[in-house]
């Protein structure tokens, strides 16, 4: 917006659906350079293999091919 916030995109997910799913989803490279997820609320890692919940708010933390 106008004063620099970012606005969050709102995906769907298929039920059992993980971050890596999430990053894979999103981009191949992504996936392929996954490091961590970080829980946007409670500011908690999350695993690659973390599966996400209904209302999620994550942020993605990968390698640049």
């Amino acid at each position: 917006d106008d004063e620099g916030n970012i606005i969050p995109d709102c995906f769907l997910m298929k039920p059992g659906s993980t971050a890596l799913d999430f990053a894979f989803s999103l981009h191949t490279d992504m996936g392929e350079g996954f490091i961590k997820a970080v829980n946007v609320k409670t500011k908690l890692p999350l695993g690659k293999e973390h599966a996400l919940k209904h209302r999620d708010v994550i942020e993605l933390f990968f390698k640049k091919p």
